[in-house]
């Protein structure tokens, strides 16, 4: 994970859900999903936080929150947007890697939101880790949250974006295995995975857990950005509701670049 630690420490994840209308949809179209069952006493457990987005907006919204991620410099951001605010949340940054959290109780939280994680566990016996040890803290009854990478998406969206990707390898490397490194001749982006729906439930299904939604978060909306970044809020407003409408669509699903498994612990 050093690799992906070495990346996110010298990239602004803080804007990658908030620096456009289109980047704007994925938090939208998860806080709509999650909202449906995170009641303001959960205690929340987030692993991959990142900057904080959705930690602090469930903060907000009154729930206490831990917020973890395996990079250093996320931590430090989401201190020091705390000690920036003038209002009191219950909100804690802590250090912490989503395969070992060995430093929580079992059972101790009402909700764990795996929103980042998935996307760069490249071996398989780390996602069996990641979704055995958010289960392990989870109290029975309570809600699993894992955000996926839908191979499609990459696919079409890289080999569009650079022809150097339009090749035979990178294809079948991304259809075989979903997985890139660094140092690789297919790598655009750092050490990552990339799944599809099916793979998903197939994976979250190996567990005691029932899945009880699972929505496209972004939909079209990465292809339609310079579009959606026009739009006034009239009709903004209304491609948010054409999304929320069509977000189980398994045809729009098929092609989101995110997807977002909602499970209940049994």
């Amino acid at each position: 994970m050093k690799t992906v630690v070495n990346f996110y420490e010298n990239y602004d994840e803080e804007s990658r859900l908030t620096i456009n209308n289109a980047r704007k949809i994925e938090f939208i179209m998860t806080t709509s999903a999650l909202n449906n069952h995170i009641e303001r006493h959960h205690k929340v457990l987030e692993l991959g936080a990142g900057t904080g987005v959705y930690s602090f907006y469930y903060a907000g919204k009154g729930n206490p929150v831990v917020a973890t991620d395996i990079t250093p410099k996320h931590i430090e951001i989401i201190k020091q947007k705390l000690k920036e605010r003038e209002d009191a949340i219950s909100l804690q940054a802590e250090v912490a890697n989503a395969i070992d959290l060995s430093e929580y109780e079992s059972e101790d939280f009402d909700v764990v939101l795996c929103l980042g994680p998935m996307y760069h566990l490249t071996d398989e016996h780390n996602r069996f880790k990641c979704i055995e040890e958010s289960l392990r803290v989870l109290k029975k009854g309570g809600l699993l949250a894992v955000a996926y990478i839908n191979k499609h998406f990459v696919l079409n969206s890289v080999m569009i974006r650079d022809k150097n990707f339009l090749t035979h390898n990178f294809i079948d490397k991304i259809l075989n295995t979903g997985v890139i490194r660094e140092g690789e001749d297919e790598c655009f982006w750092t050490d990552a995975f990339f799944t599809t729906p099916d793979s998903m439930e197939s994976l979250v299904n190996k567990f005691d857990i029932e899945i009880i939604d699972h929505i496209a978060t972004d939909g079209l909306s990465p292809y339609l950005r310079n579009v959606i970044d026009e739009m006034n809020d009239e009709e903004y407003n209304a491609w948010i509701y054409y999304n929320l409408k069509s977000c189980r669509e398994k045809s729009i699903l098929g092609m989101s670049n995110h997807g977002l498994l909602l499970c209940k612990k049994k």
